[in-house]
């Protein structure tokens, strides 16, 4: 079975959707959607962070 290569972006974006919703349900955020988009958009740039990181190895 060929190894496939990790996709950080998709793994921040999903990672950094949960912990937006998580932060909503815990009373920091108080628009849900709003949280889920903020979340998205920092695990995106965690995401690209990694990536670089990961290809500087």
């Amino acid at each position: 079975m060929a190894k496939e290569t990790p996709n950080f972006l998709v793994r921040g974006i999903l990672i950094g959707g949960a912990l937006g919703a998580f932060a909503n349900f815990a009373g920091l955020l108080d628009n849900l959607p709003r949280a889920i988009a903020l979340g998205m958009v920092a695990g995106f740039f965690a995401g690209i962070t990694l990536a670089r990181k990961h290809k500087n190895k």
